[in-house]
């Protein structure tokens, strides 16, 4: 079968398993699983090709061109989480390294499913280590107001996974500064006074700097000068030594440490002075933790590189990496970046990190998403070096067919406007179904107070014009001149009769506000039902929304 092709064969099953639109990267494990393809970027161009095709066709159509299509009967359904190469009894280590500037956002989210479903499928140990040794650029954060290193944890137990192991690498300073010495005495670093703009250049040259051929006293002496207030802050760094010639230019002589003068750092202050760099950091971190796989993005492959000379020099052994692509998730109404999410809750533009237009996890999880969809649209993904660009559409896709089932009914109705029904019989009900798939779970029961045959309701404003409706669970009217009348006959006549089915809600219904993720605030009332504090609900006609004090409610989504 030629890959467009199969690629289509398998775009519409993934489309037709979940609810008419298929996942690029599901449609591409499927695709690998059915052999070997050399061309890679081949393969994701013709599944994101077709998978875009087939999400523009109905659900309808989906199941009508897949029954051109056979499928095997797998006692396996292909598993997008990635195999390691690992004996039945060979200890498998992961670890999740944040850095704690700010709680989780769906950027990371990636990360932590993955590394969690593996620990699972391999009943391996999952560390969650803590990044935190930037007191600049990205400085932790860990005020009375919030705390990112609590936040990290509980979000991700939130999602579902046990964590074997916290570590906070800026504990560990000495170990670090302990294997630059050893590194300085095997002359595999040195101190380099050039100025930033000196060492770029001959890095992209690929020439040695007139520091590189220091002696190990002489760098030994500058590298406690650099401990000890002997350097100023920018004067001097710590560097591996390399390749000068590598391919690469970021692989070449790399930065390890660097002065931090009064650095102020949440958990170690102003104990320390010079600073370990991520990559060399990450690399001794590894090592100290027994990591034997790592997956991280692809934007992070020179790290590698640059940590093997290190894993080469003293004898350790590296561990096995592999990368993911970008991702980027639209829809949302603030950036998926922490830096940036930071700065809008500083300037009192979010009311806080779990403010609904936020992309993180805790904001999603005050809308009223579940763990479980989140699991499962990161595990669709899988990990391949593909950069995927998905929607947060998807994602409510993925949560409605979590939540779905268990969110019970109820009416909200927005711009109330009263609405009088004449000609009502004495012995009128209004019953209407809890779910309509489970009627086991019973109905919603509203006593109307009927005077002169008359009842008053509320419906939305927009709901009053002339024709003829069907009001949910209660009966058919006609509306004329903004009055309405009852009129005889259940919901097949109304649907005979093409009767518009609106909702409402008695007149004794609840003010409510429902929070949008635009941050815009709807009023209205609610129907007076008892819904629990962090219930979702399905308002209809309206969406999915989570109850989060008495009268506020988070929309979830449509």
């Amino acid at each position: 079968m030629e890959l467009e092709e199969l690629a289509r064969k398998y775009a519409l099953k993934n489309a037709v398993e979940h609810d008419g639109e298929c996942n690029t990267n599901a449609v591409m494990g499927q695709i690998f699983a059915e052999g070997e393809f050399e061309d890679k970027g081949k393969v994701g161009r013709a599944a994101g090709k077709v998978s875009a095709e087939i999400n523009q066709m109905s659900l309808e159509d989906q199941k009508e061109e897949i029954e051109a299509y056979e499928f095997e009967e797998k006692e396996h359904e292909h598993d997008p989480i990635p195999d390691l190469d690992v004996d039945e009894d060979e200890d498998v280590v992961l670890r999740f390294a944040p850095n704690p500037n700010g709680p989780p956002h769906v950027g990371h989210a990636r990360g932590m499913v993955i590394n969690g479903e593996l620990k699972q499928k391999y009943d391996g140990k999952l560390i969650l280590r803590f990044d935190d040794t930037d007191p600049v650029t990205k400085r932790p954060l860990k005020t009375k107001e919030y705390d990112a290193y609590e936040m990290l944890e509980e979000d991700y137990e939130w999602l579902g996974y046990e964590i074997d192991e916290i570590r906070y690498s800026s504990k560990n300073f000495d170990e670090y500064i302990r294997v630059a010495e050893k590194l300085i005495e095997m002359k595999k670093a040195y101190v380099c006074q050039c100025s930033q703009e000196d060492g770029q250049k001959y890095r992209k040259e690929g020439e040695a700097c007139p520091h590189r051929h220091q002696g190990t006293e002489e760098n030994l002496d500058l590298w406690n000068q650099m401990k000890n207030e002997g350097l100023d802050e920018g004067s001097a760094t710590l560097k591996i030594k390399t390749d000068m010639q590598h391919k690469n230019p970021a692989v070449r002589d790399f930065v390890a440490f660097r002065i931090i003068e009064d650095p102020d750092h949440p958990i170690t202050g102003d104990e320390y002075r010079v600073w370990p760099m991520l990559d060399f950091q990450g690399a001794v971190e590894d090592y100290l933790m027994g990591t034997t796989h790592i997956f991280r993005g692809k934007d992070l492959r020179a790290s590698k590189e640059r940590q093997k000379y290190i894993y080469e020099y003293l004898d350790w052994e590296y561990p096995e990496v592999r990368h993911w692509g970008n991702i980027k998730i639209s829809g949302f109404n603030a950036p998926v970046s922490g830096s940036k999410l930071s700065e809008m809750i500083e300037n009192g533009e979010l009311e806080g990190w779990d403010d609904p237009r936020a992309p993180t996890l805790r904001a999603l999880k005050k809308r009223g998403f579940k763990p479980e969809a989140i699991k499962e649209f990161f595990t669709e993904m899988g990990v391949t070096e593909n950069d995927v660009e998905a929607s947060v559409d998807s994602l409510e896709k993925a949560n409605t067919r979590v939540i779905d089932e268990e969110a019970d009914r109820a009416f909200f109705v927005r711009d109330p406007a009263k609405l009088e029904v004449s000609e009502v019989p004495e012995d009128l009900k209004a019953e209407i179904p809890v779910h309509p798939e489970f009627p086991e779970r019973g109905n919603r029961k509203h006593e109307l107070e009927i005077e002169d045959g008359k009842i008053e309701i509320f419906i939305e404003d927009k709901d009053i014009s002339d024709g003829f409706f069907r009001l949910k669970g209660l009966c058919n009217i006609e509306i004329e001149d903004g009055e309405a009348e009852f009129r005889p006959g259940d919901h097949k006549e109304a649907l005979e009769n093409d009767a518009e089915f609106i909702h409402w809600v008695p007149i004794n219904s609840e003010e409510a506000i429902v929070r949008m993720p635009s941050g815009k605030d709807i009023e209205g009332l609610v129907e007076p039902i008892k819904i629990e504090l962090d219930e979702v609900v399905q308002f209809e006609r309206f969406g999915f929304a989570r109850k989060d004090s008495e009268n506020i409610f988070y929309f979830t989504h449509g």
